[in-house]
């Protein structure tokens, strides 16, 4: 698969050096590593997840292009029909401590992990990380309130705010951090930092499933639909 970047490095010699500023220390000695090496975190709280894209995807890249204002960098991952993308996080955020577990206190400590080093990942066929996607958990910045999930679910007013009465918050509170093609999706109250997940699927806002282990689930998920497996194959409601 083609990438559209100025750089692709398979070791961290290749960076260069006018990028190295912009990259955490930890991601820059690790480059040439496994995935598993690269996000010991993530490998480990995901461990189906990180056996599928070690067994079925290429070793990962560091891709780096320079934009008009900052540098544009991801861990690549690769098939032969398909680009896996990491959206590292800038150097100067903080991937752990007070402000760290602060941003991130609404989400079940097992999915802080997806937004440490990275901010989500993203499965396409483009050669360059997109700015909006589904499948895979949204960016931080890109889960969806209830006002953007009425859009693109066509639920009406009166059925979201019957959900969220429901689940037992506020409307502002309730946002969708993952949505499939099979329209899937899973919801945080975020203002409960209770580390619940709650499935429905589309419209069907009366039918909610609270995940009982979303960190078992979502693995599970995850390694189904980095394997090739189409999510709509996937059952979010078992056990």
């Amino acid at each position: 698969m083609e990438l559209s970047c100025s750089y692709i490095c398979v070791d961290k010699s290749e960076i260069p050096e006018k990028a190295l500023e912009h990259i955490d220390k930890p991601i820059i000695d690790r480059v040439g590593g496994s995935f598993a090496e690269l996000f010991p975190l993530f490998a480990q709280t995901f461990i189906e997840t990180t056996q599928v894209i070690e067994r079925d995807w290429s070793s990962p890249k560091l891709v780096l292009k320079k934009g008009v204002r900052q540098w544009l960098i991801n861990i690549v991952v690769q098939s032969e029909t398909q680009n896996l993308f990491f959206k590292l996080q800038p150097e100067f955020m903080d991937k752990d401590g007070e402000l760290f577990d602060e941003y991130h206190m609404m989400l079940p400590v097992s999915w802080r992990e997806i937004y440490r080093w990275f901010d989500s990942f993203c499965v396409t066929k483009e050669g360059y990380c997109l700015m909006d996607w589904w499948n895979t958990p949204f960016p931080y910045a890109g889960r969806l309130d209830l006002d953007d999930y009425e859009d693109g679910s066509g639920a009406s007013r009166a059925q979201t705010e019957q959900f969220a009465k429901t689940i037992g918050c506020k409307r502002e509170k309730l946002r969708c951090w993952l949505l499939t093609e099979n329209e899937d999706a899973l919801f945080i109250n975020e203002e409960a930092c209770d580390g619940k997940v709650f499935h429905v699927n589309g419209k069907a806002l009366d039918e909610i499933t609270e995940l009982f282990n979303p960190q078992k689930k979502l693995d599970e998920y995850l390694a189904h639909y980095l394997s090739g497996k189409s999510p709509k194959s996937f059952n979010w409601v078992s056990d």
